[in-house]
């Protein structure tokens, strides 16, 4: 138990010792972190992690513009076609309307009268007939025979428009379905007015949802995309792929119409009121239409290819991100362990094996730099050279177990008395201990080697064979070193002093000899200064603590 004390402590010393060491010279600090060796792998895996995070990021842009690009391209395309062809029938009905305020069409027969009226008027790809009605909703001439039916079309929006604005111009209806055969179509008319102005009838045209389905089944936009017709006050002319029952429905509360406030053509993200899938929206207006053509792709669509790009790249950087950080774990344990390892090394390096106290080359390393920074400074270094007294007699005559027990309870003592950081107690050499004590006055050393005196007596008290054997002799020696001095002048001081005390009769502390004086201070300068005495057994301290001494 005195042995695994003594080492810890000495161990704590040791540690505390280096660090101090460290302190003075500030490169050994960076070698000594091993920590800073995994910040740069580390920031490294950080690095690329964004660099391809952007570069996925700059992927999904891309992807995403590419779509909005084509969608454009369709949009405009659609919008040329159905601009082309409701201007054909646009100009049909004017061409009829001017027809009918030809002076005496009335007079002309049927055939010619309907040839006046209808062949010289454009048609448009999927047109029906034309027909004419006069202010009371009744059919009055039909483009594909002679005999027009026998209808009346008042209750129909594209009636009751022109009836009620004689501004209205060329006007679009919600989609019906037709009288005359059961088609759904959309009608396009143009108000007919009397030579006072007032309202004379209505002639109109129709597109049947064919011809849209024709031009919009075409498109490949992907399994959710759409192509939508919408008129400008919200009402769904034609949707591609067909629902039945969306077509007619008003979708002014959408955000189409958000953006549509803001500009005529453009796109935007949005959730559909129909099915609930998000899309990315391309519109534009049909030229100065009252018409919107709506373009629409699956986001999960658009971003299909991307994504399994970007999940194989996420997987491969998680991968090497993993790697890095097992990698830089790795080292950084390998490196705590080698570290732990060199500091255990050091520590095994400078410890004796036996008394767990400091082994000789450690005390003379740590001597010569106390010695170094004690010059700096002009502060004084105290050393204890401690010899086990008859040691030889008592191991020759109790067993080598029996001397090593004493020379472990020694050392005990010492350690146990050495309590500043910056004090270490070594073994000098078979039963010769040593004690530098850095910053210490000659009194404060020559006070401390009677303590370590008196403590091994009571540890061996309750020892029958070393009870007769805790002896010592203690060579005391303090100085402040000068330029000339060297740190081998103060051991052969205190070495000095303890042969002295073996001389004098031995289990005693002695104080340097006055011939070490010529390493030390002027007297009267230390004592002016508040330095310590030349080292001489005619100071007044150290000759009250002759007199006090244990023989």
């Amino acid at each position: 138990m005195a042995r695994v004390e003594v080492t810890n402590r000495v161990r704590r010393l040791l540690w505390s010792r280096r660090s101090e060491r460290a302190r003075d010279t500030p490169g050994q600090v960076w070698a000594q972190s091993h920590h800073w060796l995994t910040i740069p792998i580390l920031l490294l895996a950080f690095c690329f992690s964004a660099v391809c995070g952007w570069v996925l990021l700059e992927g999904r842009r891309t992807t995403e513009a590419r779509a909005t690009e084509v969608a454009t391209s369709l949009a405009n395309s659609l919008r040329s076609d159905i601009a082309s062809n409701v201007e054909a029938l646009n100009r049909s009905l004017v061409v009829v309307t001017n027809n009918l305020r030809l002076p005496g069409l009335d007079r002309l027969s049927p055939e010619m009268r309907q040839h006046v009226l209808f062949d010289h008027s454009p048609t448009a790809r999927y047109q029906t007939s034309m027909f004419v009605v006069d202010e009371s909703g009744q059919i009055t001439h039909d483009s594909r025979q002679l005999s027009p039916p026998q209808k009346n079309l008042s209750d129909r929006d594209y009636f009751q428009v022109h009836r009620d604005d004689d501004s209205a111009g060329l006007f679009i209806s919600r989609p019906l379905v037709s009288r005359f055969d059961g088609r759904m179509l959309v009608a396009f008319s143009r108000r007919l007015s009397h030579p006072d102005g007032s309202f004379a009838g209505a002639v109109f045209g129709a597109m049947p949802q064919d011809y849209y389905q024709s031009v919009f089944r075409d498109i490949s936009l992907g399994p959710d995309g759409t192509v939508t017709l919408v008129r400008t006050d919200g009402v769904v002319l034609m949707r591609w792929p067909y629902q039945e029952d969306f077509i007619g429905s008003n979708i002014r509360q959408s955000g189409l119409f958000v953006h549509f406030a803001g500009a005529p053509s453009g796109h935007y993200e949005s959730r559909a009121v129909s099915d609930e899938i998000k899309r990315l929206y391309v519109y534009a207006q049909v030229d100065n239409l009252p018409l919107i053509i709506v373009v629409g792709q699956s986001l999960d669509d658009i971003f299909a290819p991307w994504r399994g790009q970007a999940l194989a790249i996420g997987a491969l950087m998680a991968a090497l991100c993993a790697m890095t950080v097992m990698l830089a774990a790795f080292l950084n344990r390998e490196l705590a362990r080698r570290s732990a390892a060199e500091r255990k090394l050091t520590i095994l390096a400078t410890i004796d094996g036996l008394t767990g106290l400091a082994n000789r080359r450690h005390f003379n390393r740590t001597l010569a730099y106390e010695w170094r920074r004690a010059m700096r400074s002009r502060a004084p270094v105290a050393l204890l050279m401690i010899d086990a007294d008859n040691f030889k007699t008592y191991n020759d005559g109790h067993g080598h177990q029996a001397g090593d027990s004493l020379l472990q309870t020694i050392a005990a003592s010492i350690a146990a008395n050495v309590k500043r950081s910056s004090d270490l107690g070594a073994r000098y050499g078979g039963d010769e201990f040593a004690v530098l004590l850095p910053d210490t006055s000659l009194e404060y050393a020559a006070a401390l080697a009677e303590r370590i005196r008196e403590d091994l007596m009571v540890r061996c008290s309750a020892n029958e064979i070393q009870r007769g054997n805790a002896q010592l002799s203690i060579g005391v020696a303090s100085l402040v070193p000068r330029a000339e001095a060297k740190h081998r002048d103060l051991v052969a001081a205190a070495d000095k002093a303890l042969y002295q005390a073996k001389r004098l009769g031995r289990n005693r502390s002695e104080l340097a000899e006055t011939d070490a004086g010529a390493l030390a201070p002027d007297a009267s300068a230390n004592s002016a200064a508040g330095g310590p005495a030349a080292l001489t057994r005619s100071s007044s301290a150290a000759t009250q603590l002759q007199r006090s001494r244990v023989r």
